[in-house]
C-alpha cells in the first residue's frame, strides 16, 4: 500500500470516531423502531456503516503498523513534543527493563572475574526472537564498556555494526554438520575476526596471545543460534571451544562469549512456575545448556525473557526527562494501535513484547539524535 502521511491519520481517526459514533446511533434508533420496514431500514444502514468503519480501521492499523514509513512519521510526530532532556547514546535503545536479568549477570559477572578469576567468560541467552535476546548481551557490553572508560581503563574489543547505530555486531556461530566441521569453521571465523592470516593455527595463536586483542582489558564474542540450527554435537562443540580457549596464558584480557539461542514462542511454552517447557525440542536444549553450566563454572544460562509491562516503557522516558504522563500517553497509545491483533490481547494486560518496545526506542533515539544535529 501507499504511504500515508500523519494528517491522512488523523483525518482517518476522526471518520472511525464519527462511524463509531453513527453505528451506535443507529442501533439505538433501532432497538426503539417498532414498524417492520424502518427496522429493515436500520438493519441495512447499521451494516453499510459497520463494513466501512472495517475498512477504515483496517487501514489505520496498515497505518499505524511500526514497520512501514508511514507508522513510524506517525509516532515520530508524537514522540517529538515529548520533552526529553536527558542523554542519550547506544545503550539507550537496549536498557528498557531487564533489571532482575541484568542484576543477575552483573552477580555472576563480578564471582566469575573477582571470584574464579576466568579468564573466559560464557553467557548464554535463550528467548523467542520477539524478547530481543541479543539486547541483553548488548546492554551488559555498553555499561561494562561505560565503567571501563569511566575508570580509565582500554575500552572493550568488540565488533560493530556501522549501518545498526554502530551496535554490537552479532554473528551466526559458526555450526557445520559435523563437530569437526564446525571446528574448522570456529576456526576461520576467528582467524578473520581478529585479522589472522587465515591459516594460521589456533593453539599456536593462543599460546602467543593473540587470541583476543592483547591491549584491551575486555573482548567481545557475540554469537547467535536459531533452533533450527541446534545439533545434538553441540555440548561436545562448546567443550571443545572451552577447552581451546583454556591455553591462554595468563595476562591477556577477559574474553565474554555470548550465545544467543533463539527458541521461539519460549515465553509462551516455558512455565517459570513449575520451570518446565512444553515443547519438545526447545525444554531439550534449555536442558542441555543447563547442564554445560553445571559443569563449566565460568558460564551462565539466562532464560526466559519475558514481555514487559508497559510501567517500565513509561519509566524509560521519565528517566530521558519527559515525566508528563499526559504527554506520553499519545506515543504509548500509538505503539497500541500498531500492534497485531495477537498482540492486542497481550497488551490489555498491560504488556508488549519487547521488539515493539525497541522500535519505539530506536525512533526515539533517532528522532532525538536528529534534533541535536
Amino acid at each position: 500500500m501507499s504511504q500515508i502521511t500523519p494528517d491522512e491519520i488523523k483525518r482517518l481517526e476522526a471518520r472511525r470516531n464519527l462511524l463509531a459514533e453513527k453505528v451506535g446511533r443507529l442501533r439505538d434508533a433501532r432497538i426503539l423502531a417498532t414498524d417492520e420496514n424502518e427496522k429493515f431500514k436500520y438493519d441495512h444502514n447499521i451494516a453499510e456503516a459497520e463494513l466501512e468503519l472495517t475498512d477504515v480501521k483496517k487501514q489505520l492499523a496498515d497505518a499505524y503498523d511500526l514497520g512501514t514509513e508511514s507508522g513510524q512519521s506517525f509516532l515520530r510526530e508524537k514522540v517529538l513534543d515529548l520533552s526529553l532532556t536527558g542523554e542519550m547514546g547506544r545503550l539507550h535503545l537496549v536498557n528498557c527493563d531487564r533489571l532482575d536479568l541484568r542484576d543477575r549477570f552483573e552477580a555472576g559477572f563480578d564471582h566469575r572475574q573477582n571470584t574464579l578469576k576466568a579468564p573466559n567468560h560464557y553467557y548464554f541467552l535463550s528467548s523467542c526472537p520477539s524478547q530481543m535476546p541479543p539486547s541483553l548481551g548488548e546492554r551488559m557490553v555498553y555499561e561494562l564498556l561505560g565503567e571501563l572508560l569511566d575508570d580509565g581503563k582500554n575500552p572493550v574489543f568488540c565488533r560493530y555494526n556501522a549501518r545498526n547505530h554502530d551496535r554490537v555486531d552479532l554473528k551466526k556461530l559458526p555450526i557445520g554438520i559435523t563437530l569437526e566441521k564446525s571446528q574448522e569453521l570456529f576456526r576461520k571465523f576467528l582467524a578473520a575476526h581478529f585479522d589472522w592470516p587465515i591459516h594460521t593455527d589456533l593453539p599456536h595463536a593462543l599460546a602467543q596471545n593473540l587470541f583476543p586483542k592483547p591491549n584491551y582489558a575486555f573482548s567481545i564474542l557475540p554469537f547467535s543460534l536459531r533452533k533450527a540450527e541446534w545439533r545434538d554435537f553441540f555440548p561436545e562443540y562448546f567443550d571443545w571451544i572451552a577447552q581451546q580457549l583454556a591455553q591462554r596464558p595468563p595476562g591477556g584480557p577477559t574474553l565474554l562469549l555470548f550465545f544467543v539461542v533463539y527458541l521461539d514462542d519460549l515465553h509462551r511454552h516455558y512455565d517459570p512456575a513449575t520451570q518446565t517447557c512444553s515443547d519438545e525440542k526447545s525444554a531439550a536444549i534449555l536442558t542441555a545448556l543447563d547442564a554445560l553450566v553445571e559443569r563449566h563454572p565460568a558460564a551462565g544460562h539466562f532464560y526466559p525473557l519475558l514481555p514487559v509491562p508497559e510501567t517500565d516503557l513509561r519509566d524509560w522516558f521519565f528517566d530521558l526527562g519527559e515525566t508528563n504522563t499526559a504527554r506520553l500517553r499519545p506515543v504509548l497509545d500509538t505503539l497500541a494501535n500498531a500492534l497485531p491483533p495477537d498482540e492486542r490481547e497481550l497488551y490489555r494486560q498491560k504488556l508488549l513484547n519487547m521488539n515493539r518496545v525497541e522500535l519505539v526506542q530506536e525512533i526515539v533515539f533517532e528522532a532525538y539524535n536528529k534534533e541535536k544535529l
